[in-house]
């Protein structure tokens, strides 16, 4: 599910020791890369920092100028006020704020956990079918069940969002039908948006319903930021597909779209794509001005219905705002252009930046080192190494000759470090080495006769250049090395003897023991 849109800077090699494998590594590792490579410092914190073990190491962040800090929880900064946390995790809260300011809301009501199931259900019947149920204090989507058409379809959804999932205090909605969007808002600006899908397959005529879900499931893997947000055949996607008449064993007919949940959230299963430049004004000022709504909102994402109903009172109905929203969707669409959604919150936080960005596109961090003793609370922060700002250039060297198993790659990392060269020195297979560096051009070009020198122990023949323009990390790694291939040649004929050998023995201990060999 490679999208040719993608920005170049987020390549999968650069992401993919944040891919979305946990909660929000993805999105705290964009923003801090935007930020390190223009030249801001980058310290990664441990869950010790903070009491009750509130951040989770890879989640919390500061970037620092020469003047200033500020510090990030995933994709939220410290200009984002503790109320608008509070209300923005409380989803009757904010639809009150919203009421009050004119942002369109659905109809509904809040039931606590000490309401009984029946109190609810007479409210949904005055309210009308058909409905929403939502966990009031939820998130990524987890309990929510819409298009509720029937008492008995409401009666065994609420077992299961409050006893099942036990999320015991719960909003009823009304349904509004449409297409929903999440748009990402940086003060009067939209810098975002995505029609969200709900989890769905497309038959070929061949495939099962359970097939087809996992053929989907296998591209998604392919997306950053849908790595892990796989299409679960649980209690909502096996009532939906109940509901639609269908069975997980059915064969739907090729190019028919089943669709298995009504609740289009990407981390249940849903599909994002980019339509920026097709919102009108008017739903975008709607999402700005939900943000206004609340104290000290700078950014975040909203959630907006396009309603389809004319019945209805507004063109379209804000379900939630989220403080804290994702952005992989918006920077790894499945279909249509990426957002640069990091630049723009670090435009916004650090605006004197904007125009050292993407000085080298291609420079990155090792994310997954950094981790490794923030979560062993061997440390309490970790500071990376400062990216260089000036452009870089880089060569691949091939070191032919006795250079393997005599200290070379650990000599030759030495040397690049005191020379500020930064890359990776790999054993070949063919028993070369090959030296990945980068840096200032001259200093770069000039490392091929220190190549040619060798370690004490090594003997150098011959070494080999060209331009390396893939990305490159900070630092100098020795990587693993590659499997040595076998000198040692093998006949077909005799190997096919010795397999006729071995059939005829495994056939005498089968005749022993009275079993058929076929």
């Amino acid at each position: 599910m490679k999208n040719q849109n993608w920005l170049p800077q987020f390549t999968n090699e650069i992401i993919t020791n944040a891919r979305a494998r946990s909660n929000g590594l993805l999105d705290s590792y964009l923003i801090a890369l935007e930020g390190w490579r223009r030249g801001l410092t980058l310290t990664w914190y441990s869950e010790k920092v903070k009491n009750n073990s509130v951040h989770a190491p890879g989640r919390l962040f500061t970037l620092s100028s020469s003047y200033k800090t500020h510090e990030f929880y995933k994709t939220t900064g410290d200009k984002v006020s503790k109320e608008s946390l509070k209300l923005t995790g409380n989803k009757d809260l904010a639809k009150e704020l919203f009421s009050k300011h004119g942002v369109p809301v659905p109809a509904g009501k809040r039931f606590k956990k000490d309401i009984q199931n029946e109190e609810i259900i007479f409210y949904a019947n005055k309210l009308g079918f058909p409905l929403v149920l939502k966990p009031t204090n939820g998130y990524q989507g987890k309990g929510v069940i819409a298009n509720i058409r029937d008492i008995n379809h409401l009666r065994d959804s609420l077992i299961h969002v409050r006893e099942v999932l036990n999320y015991p205090d719960v909003l009823i909605e009304q349904y509004i039908p449409g297409e929903e969007y999440r748009v990402f808002v940086v003060e009067d600006n939209v810098v975002a948006a995505i029609n969200r899908i709900p989890a769905n397959i497309v038959g070929d005529g061949v495939n099962t319903v359970k097939e087809l879900i996992k053929i989907k499931n296998k591209e998604r893997k392919k997306n950053p930021r849908l790595y892990s947000c796989l299409i679960n055949i649980d209690y909502e996607v096996k009532s939906f597909v109940e509901r639609s008449g269908l069975t997980f064993e059915d064969v739907p007919e090729e190019g028919e779209r089943i669709f298995l949940r009504q609740n289009s959230n990407i981390s249940t299963g849903g599909d994002s794509v980019d339509v920026l430049e097709e919102l009108s004004d008017d739903i975008k000022q709607i999402a700005i001005n939900s943000l206004k709504a609340m104290p000290e909102l700078p950014h975040g994402g909203v959630d907006i219905i396009v309603n389809t109903n004319k019945n209805l009172k507004y063109t379209a109905y804000v379900l939630e705002i989220n403080a804290i929203p994702q952005i992989g969707s918006l920077v790894f669409p499945m279909v249509g252009h990426a957002r640069n959604v990091p630049a723009a919150i670090i435009d916004y936080y650090f605006p004197e930046t904007k125009n050292n960005k993407n000085y080298n596109p291609k420079i990155y961090f090792d994310f997954k080192s950094i981790l490794e003793p923030l979560r062993s609370k061997e440390v309490q922060e970790v500071v990376v190494t400062p990216a260089p700002l000036q452009p870089t250039f880089a060569i691949k060297y091939t070191i032919e000759g006795k250079v393997q198993d005599v200290g070379y790659r650990r000599w030759i990392r030495k040397i690049a470090l005191e020379s500020d060269l930064y890359g990776f020195a790999k054993n070949l297979s063919d028993g070369n080495v090959d030296v990945v560096v980068a840096g200032e051009k001259e200093t770069v070009e000039g490392f091929k006769q220190i190549c040619l020198e060798g370690s004490k122990n090594s003997k150098v023949t011959n070494v080999t250049g060209v331009i390396w323009n893939k990305p490159i990390k900070v630092g100098f790694e020795i990587k693993a090395n590659q499997k040595r291939k076998s000198k040692k040649k093998t006949n077909v004929n005799e190997k096919v003897t010795r397999i006729g050998k071995m059939k005829m023995l495994i056939r005498r201990i089968l005749k022993r023991n009275d079993f058929k060999f076929k």
